[in-house]
């Protein structure tokens, strides 16, 4: 947790956290309780005052039909944002946790789709030394939520496009 909002006795309350996926580090996520009303968690996909491409923005809009309980929107000063609900009746531990794991189970799988809406000019960071900050967690539940979800593989890694320079003087692979 790096900040809170109120106490946990409070009507309504809130905790901001930074989750890890098995892909996509730094997920900075809140989690807003309101008595009577439920939780609401959202992650910001983002950083601020980024240009999401047209294109990752659809894609963004068709997870929302493909992977169920999450649906991604816009902030607004248009910061793309990860976001899930749970109504007050039934909202124990268990249910929390899925939740915040479904958030990074969603952000693992579309990380190269929607690179450009990551980090400026899609140009992810080197994440390959990182284990995640809540590995207990994702053991304890990534199965679990992964079966309510459509499968997937991740993409193959594409060819390096090669430069107007190396086309025309014929260097390179």
């Amino acid at each position: 947790m790096i900040a809170a909002g109120g106490e946990s006795g409070d009507a309504a309350f809130s905790r901001d956290l930074i989750l890890d996926g098995a892909r996509r580090f730094d997920l900075r996520t809140t989690i807003a309780w309101v008595e009577g009303v439920g939780l609401s968690a959202w992650a910001y996909y983002g950083d601020e005052e980024m240009e999401v491409p047209k294109r990752v923005y659809a894609r963004m809009l068709r997870a929302n039909y493909e992977y169920p309980f999450v649906k991604f929107a816009l902030t607004d000063d248009d910061r793309p944002m990860l976001m899930t609900e749970l109504p007050a009746a039934g909202l124990d531990r268990g249910a929390l946790a899925r939740t915040l794991v479904r958030l990074t189970v969603v952000a693992d799988r579309l990380l190269d789709e929607t690179a450009a809406a990551v980090v400026d000019r899609g140009s992810l960071p080197d994440w390959s030394g990182r284990t995640p900050r809540n590995a207990a967690l994702l053991a304890a539940y990534r199965d679990e939520v992964e079966a309510t979800m459509p499968a997937w593989e991740p993409a193959p890694p594409r060819p390096r496009r090669r430069g107007l320079l190396e086309r025309l003087i014929g260097s390179g692979p």
